[in-house]
């Protein structure tokens, strides 16, 4: 069901009980119909799976491709909707775990904004969601969550720390951040700004300057990426959130990281790995001058 669409069962429910209340008792037939069809309309809302609401996200545009509120040009707003369904759809894939450095994003179709609408005021959309992909041992809505994220990545990129965006991009893996930058680098080149609404939340680029700040703490120059090779022992491993512990041999350096997703089964370092010698190989990513965040990508048992 759509969220538009419980929420008007709510209002709905609200409204029938406030006539109920102050219907007089002696309007019996009145009474009944009111309490007749608020008993249909809970029976409705009882059998909604509020996990699996379908939602929607306002994203307007102002600037060169805008004509005020009137329209926008064919040629920008369809970069602009591919560029926002690979933004989201790489960070959905990331959160699966199934996003890897190259190759095609995982699930693309399965994971397609629809466009429902315009929105008011400066020219925009209201894109649908796609049906919620809900992990109920996870306590997580894969696309919600995603979305979340990229705001978070936003609202950081303009006010926040080194060691905020390099927390988000940790989650979200390197690549989907790259989808980001390229969105925002195509707001940058047709001389656009945008505002992006979730959930209540509002994330508003109202200016060139904030754009170009943002391109800048999201670019290659200030986020590095590089591989490392390490001598030493894992100390433990959470398959299911799939992180780890491992400590260097040389200065005993303790590393935490998380473990990428061609491990299929993470768990095989607990079986085979374990406090036993091997040589392993980081992806590391430095933001500014946050901590480096280390992702495992290869374990080669050492003679």
């Amino acid at each position: 069901m759509r969220e538009i669409d419980y929420k008007k069962l709510l209002a709905e429910k609200s409204t029938l009980e406030s006539l109920i209340e102050e219907t007089p008792s002696y309007a019996i037939v009145d009474r009944m119909s009111l309490e007749s069809r608020l008993k249909s309309v809970q029976a409705a809302i009882n059998k909604v799976d509020t996990h699996r609401l379908v939602k929607k996200t306002i994203f307007t545009f102002r600037g060169k491709p805008v004509h005020k509120s009137y329209g926008i040009t064919a040629e920008f707003s369809g970069k602009a909707i591919d560029s926002l369904n690979d933004m989201i759809t790489s960070v959905v894939a990331s959160l699966n775990n199934n996003l890897r450095f190259s190759g095609p994003i995982p699930n693309r179709e399965q994971h397609q904004l629809l466009i429902t609408g315009t929105a008011t005021g400066s020219f925009g959309f209201e894109l649908e969601l796609p049906e919620p992909d809900y992990d109920l041992l996870a306590g997580r809505n894969g696309t919600e969550e995603a979305i979340d994220d990229i705001q978070k990545l936003l609202q950081y990129g303009i006010d926040g720390t080194d060691e905020q965006i390099s927390d988000v991009i940790n989650e979200i893996h390197p690549r989907a951040v790259r989808k980001v930058y390229e969105f925002l680098e195509l707001m940058l080149r047709s001389e656009a700004l945008f505002a992006m609404e979730f959930n209540k939340k509002l994330i508003r680029i109202n200016s060139q300057e904030v754009l170009s700040k943002l391109i800048s703490r999201l670019s290659e120059d200030n986020i590095t990426e590089f591989t490392e090779e390490y001598k030493g022992a894992f100390q433990g491993v959470l398959p299911n959130s799939r992180t780890f512990e491992f400590v260097e041999y040389s200065d005993k350096t303790l590393i935490k990281g998380k473990i990428d997703s061609s491990f299929e089964d993470p768990d095989v370092i607990n079986r085979e790995y374990l406090h036993k010698p091997v040589t392993v190989e980081f992806n590391v990513i430095q933001v500014g001058q946050a901590k480096p965040k280390y992702t495992l990508k290869d374990i080669k048992k050492m003679n």
